[in-house]
C-alpha cells in the first residue's frame, strides 16, 4: 500500500491571521447621520431628544440602549457565530461586519417600532396632536433613518 504524503503549508493559519489583523481597526457605527430633517429638526437632533429627552417635556424613550439591552446576549451569539465563517473561511470580513450592521440597525427600527409596549406613553396633548398614541413613531421618518456604516 503507498504511504499517504500529507503537506500542511499553514495557508489556513496565514489567511486567518490576516483575517483578523483586517479586523483589528474596523467598526461598526449604527444611528443616525445626513442632512435629513423633521419639521426643521435635523433627525439625528430628533433622535436624541427621544433617546434622551429635553428640558422641555420630552421623556427620555432610549431605544438604542433599549435595543442594546433587550439583544445583547443574541447579539453577542450572532458574532461568534459570524467569527466561526470568518476562521473557517466561509465568509469574509466585509461581508460579516455588513451583516452585522444590517442585523443590528434592523434590531433598532424594531425597537422604535415596539415603543409602545416599553416607552413612556405619549401625553394625551401629543396624542391628539399627532393623532396616534405610539411614542417615537409620528411621520416614520426617524425609524426609517437607522443607518449602519462599516468603517
Amino acid at each position: 500500500m503507498p504511504e499517504a504524503i500529507i503537506q500542511d503549508d499553514d495557508r489556513a493559519y496565514r489567511e486567518l491571521k490576516v483575517n483578523v489583523a483586517t479586523l483589528k481597526d474596523r467598526s461598526i457605527k449604527i444611528g443616525f447621520w445626513g442632512d435629513e430633517s423633521t419639521e426643521g429638526t435635523s433627525i439625528t437632533d430628533y433622535a436624541m431628544y427621544n433617546e434622551f429627552g429635553t428640558s422641555r417635556g420630552i421623556p427620555p424613550r432610549p431605544f438604542m440602549a433599549t435595543t442594546f439591552d433587550r439583544n445583547q446576549n443574541q447579539v453577542s451569539k450572532f458574532v461568534e457565530f459570524l467569527a466561526g465563517q470568518i476562521v473557517d473561511g466561509t465568509n469574509t470580513v466585509e461581508r460579516v461586519l455588513n451583516v452585522l450592521g444590517a442585523h443590528y440597525q434592523t434590531l433598532v427600527q424594531r425597537t422604535i417600532r415596539e415603543a409602545v409596549s416599553w416607552a413612556i406613553p405619549n401625553a394625551p396633548s401629543t396624542i391628539a396632536q399627532k393623532g396616534s398614541s405610539s411614542p417615537l413613531i409620528d411621520t416614520g421618518r426617524m425609524v426609517g433613518a437607522v443607518r449602519y456604516e462599516v468603517e
